[in-house]
């Protein structure tokens, strides 16, 4: 059995072109530098950071209001909840979701379908422009931040490797594990013998599930 890190998911919606941008933060990367979550319009991010008591210092860009927000919470309150969302004190909109990466989505959603509720009842008539900036309703289209990514593969692929839990075309320990990006995820391949498997990474449950792999099994065709 792989000891797993502990680990949360969080979300906020970008003001600007209101895409939802979701990401995994483990307990180990909390314990370094400033975390940042940027949307890939390049227009906003969140931003996590320990405090100096060991608290958890959130920053997160807000939809109603022209200057981001920022929480001070727990460990118990980011990583051990279901679903903890934190709103905006002047509106009452959430502005940022943590927890359980399902139920985050469905958060997700919901605030989603309020927000558009709320744009109609105010006279905006092009919601429906903002509903398909929203997204997919499988999530495959929510951004990660790329050194998010990389910080998740390079911990399963070492706890997998400590763990035996990779086999390749190499005798038992003796392959050299490394990945490179693909248009859906990441190729995981063995510098010495050539063989690989492909895994999707195009949402936040994809790299959950990723997380909770105990072995993999490269070969030389796509999986």
């Amino acid at each position: 059995m792989i000891l797993k890190s502990k680990e949360t998911t969080i979300a906020y919606r970008c003001p600007v072109c209101g895409k939802n941008i979701m990401s995994i933060v483990g307990v180990f990367a909390l314990s370094g530098d400033l975390i940042k979550l940027k949307c890939d319009c390049g227009e906003s991010e969140l931003t996590i950071m320990r405090t100096g008591d060991g608290k958890i210092r959130i920053t997160v860009p807000c939809l109603m209001c022209p200057s981001s927000h920022t929480y001070v919470i727990g460990d118990a309150s980011f990583f051990n909840r279901d679903l903890f969302v934190l709103t905006c004190a002047y509106s009452g909109v959430g502005v940022c979701y943590i927890g359980d990466p399902e139920k985050v989505r469905d958060a997700l959603k919901q605030a989603d379908e309020e927000l558009i509720e709320m744009l109609k009842e105010a006279g905006f008539d092009d919601y429906d422009i903002y509903r398909n900036a929203i997204g997919t309703d499988d999530g495959s289209d929510i951004a990660f931040d790329r050194s998010q990514i990389d910080d998740i593969v390079r911990f399963v692929l070492s706890e997998l490797k400590d763990d035996g839990g990779i086999s390749c075309g190499c005798p038992a320990g003796e392959g050299e594990y490394d990945f490179e990006y693909t248009q859906d995820g990441v190729r995981i391949f063995c510098s010495k013998c050539g063989k690989f498997k492909d895994i999707c990474l195009k949402g936040v449950i994809c790299a959950d599930e990723f997380l909770k792999l105990e072995s993999i099994e490269l070969t030389d065709s796509v999986n």
